[in-house]
């Protein structure tokens, strides 16, 4: 018989995962060592991998108190092992105490030990002994590549990819002309305000609106009052070359799309053609099960299991909303997507002094401005992000 055995970390997930996808053969059982309090991700982790219960061994610390010393650690692992079974042991995961303790039990059985560096996606198999000079550690990549909906659930999280809709409503080269027309100062006063008021007074509507109604005066509401006209929308549609999909009709997702949604296509269409990732995706909305609150990803996609989100903004007014950007992204990624996760913003703001990615990077999070977007600048981005998941 053969185990495949992990120390659970409920804040990374991932190399255990992965670990189980690649090393797993038929008739093979899983081992998982979790600390006090944390073994009910190992119910979670059997159900992403399709494993039954009853070939998982859950060797979970008998008190919270036992996940801090190491005798107790290794008196405990050692009650579920046996003599002449093969383990295959990962000892990435979990607190470096359990490790050391972990991988202190098992030099004792018929082991072989690992290291999944997931920023490599690689996995490291070695033997501790006493040589140190037999260069006996081995580096393999990973083979497996994950899905954007498989890595959101095996951070235990629902989403809305299945539903579709999650791909550019237009093609690239009318996308790139309604960037063109933002990034290089194209549109007029009235441009701006005529996109202002179609973001804050119809983006709520679902139902699609008649365009010769919002030009003329306005829509009206059902408290008897009327939204503002949009008097300028023509000239706007004819600056940045936009048809309406149904002639004399506006749809819910154009409005989308013209209020700051073309960005997001922009970004999917810069990062589809410069990394080829396996997975890219627009407009993924995601909650735990069970929660009414949901949070929304601008652009996502995943490449040799690097998860990437990238918040697109096509302004920002103030550093205080710009702060509050940066701690929503880092709060996403700390406490919902995993620590795994890479972080970006793109935005068509100027940062001339660096000030704002000054205050992105202490959040471990890169900041794009409009010279980056706009210059060789966004080359050096996309080889960082190459180098991420090479």
């Amino acid at each position: 018989m053969r185990y495949i055995v992990n120390i659970v970390d409920p804040n990374d997930p991932l190399p255990a995962y992965l670990f189980v996808r690649e090393k797993q053969e038929r008739g093979d059982r899983l081992m998982f060592i979790a600390a006090n309090g944390d073994g009910h991700h190992i119910g979670h982790l059997a159900h992403m991998l399709g494993i039954e219960a009853k070939e998982v061994t859950a060797v979970v610390m008998p008190t919270a108190e036992d996940d801090l010393k190491y005798e107790h650690i290794s008196r405990h692992v050692l009650k579920f092992l046996e003599k002449g079974t093969r383990y295959l042991v990962n000892l990435a995961g979990g607190t470096r105490y359990m490790a050391l303790a972990a991988q202190h039990v098992f030099k004792g059985f018929d082991s072989q030990f690992f290291y999944v560096k997931t920023r490599e996606n690689e996995i490291v198999s070695t033997i501790f002994d006493d040589s140190l000079y037999d260069e006996d550690d081995i580096s393999v990549p990973i083979r497996y590549r994950m899905g954007i909906a498989e890595y959101l659930a095996l951070h235990g999280l629902d989403s809305n990819l299945a539903d579709g809709g999650h791909e550019p409503i237009r093609d690239r080269q009318a996308v790139l002309r309604f960037f063109r027309s933002f990034a290089y100062n194209q549109l007029a006063n009235e441009d701006y305000d005529t996109l202002n008021k179609l973001r804050i007074y119809y983006r709520p509507e679902i139902e699609p609106l008649e365009i010769g109604r919002l030009v003329r005066h306005g829509v009206g509401t059902a408290f008897g009052k009327r939204k503002p006209a949009l008097r300028h929308l023509q000239q706007l549609f004819n600056k940045v070359g936009f048809e309406p999909e149904h002639r004399g009709t506006l749809l819910h997702a154009e409005v989308e799309y013209l209020t700051g949604g073309w960005f997001e296509d922009y970004v999917y269409y810069l990062v589809r053609d410069a990394l080829k990732p396996n997975e890219a995706a627009t407009g993924i909305v995601f909650a735990r099960p069970g929660e009414r609150h949901t949070n929304e990803l601008d652009v996502t996609f995943i490449k040799n299991n690097q998860f990437f989100v990238v918040e697109c903004k096509t302004g920002v007014q103030s550093d205080h909303l710009f702060n509050e950007i940066v701690y929503k992204a880092c709060a996403l990624r700390e406490g919902l997507l995993g620590v795994a996760t890479h972080s970006y913003i793109f935005s068509l703001k100027s940062d001339a002094d660096g000030h704002l990615k000054q205050v992105a990077r202490l959040m471990n999070i890169e900041f794009c401005d409009r010279r980056t977007l706009t210059t060789e600048g966004i080359n050096a981005v996309f080889a960082r992000m190459r180098q991420i998941c090479r």
